[in-house]
């Protein structure tokens, strides 16, 4: 990944961080027991959407290892697991919540 490429990534993982509606989104459809990520699309370096999908979803649609070991790793109520998709590629992390 480019200096440019992880700027935009940090860049794009703060604000999801911290968009309120979202993470309580996220905790919400966690609520169940059910491991979900934050999607967030980036176009031209700004971030054009966002959406909680449940991990059978994303596993289904992003069958990589990465993100299966992402899901294994993350914890729910301690993180936030998030795939961004820009250019043609996901990166997926998992982030500490505080």
């Amino acid at each position: 990944m480019s200096p440019e490429e992880h700027v935009l990534d940090w860049r794009i993982t703060r604000k999801v961080m911290s968009d309120t509606v979202l993470m309580e989104t996220l905790q919400a459809s966690q609520s169940q027991g059910e491991k979900h990520a934050v999607i967030a699309i980036v176009e031209n370096g700004q971030l054009k959407e966002t959406w909680v999908s449940p991990e059978a979803a994303v596993k289904k649609n992003f069958p990589f290892d990465p993100v299966m070991q992402a899901f294994d790793f993350y914890e729910m109520n301690k993180g936030v697991c998030l795939l961004i998709v820009r250019d043609g590629k996901a990166v997926i992390s998992v982030n500490g919540i505080g």
